[in-house]
């Protein structure tokens, strides 16, 4: 079994009760926003052997949720350092850029059931 890390992001909004009307649209707002993490996360994780960033995946895990990460044994150290090394962080800043943008996107599929 490949260990697994990932960093959990939950993004809270009040759904008007027709969203299941739009609910495709939420559904590719959200993978267009964990690619974009994927993307980001691989154009910014630091790399030697390319181990760490050929193994960084987003896949679907449920209705609009998906996970995102590496799955080497290292990348932990990576993105936190260790006593002996700073950190370089590429997953949090990636998710951290996105989400701003997601919000906006939701909110505008939103505003379409007005």
């Amino acid at each position: 079994m490949p260990n697994e890390f990932g960093v959990d992001v939950t993004v809270t909004m009040r759904l008007d009760p027709r969203w299941r009307e739009l609910e495709s649209r939420f559904e590719q707002v959200v993978e267009i926003a964990a690619r974009h993490v994927e993307t980001k996360a691989k154009d910014d994780v630091p790399y030697d052997t390319g181990a760490t960033k050929n193994s960084i995946n987003a896949t679907p895990e449920g209705e609009l949720s998906w996970r995102i990460g590496p799955t080497t044994e290292y990348a932990p150290f990576l993105e936190y350092g260790t006593r002996y090394m700073i950190a370089r962080p590429f997953l949090i800043p990636a998710v951290e850029q996105e989400v701003p943008r997601l919000r906006r996107a939701l909110s505008q599929v939103t505003e379409e059931l007005s």
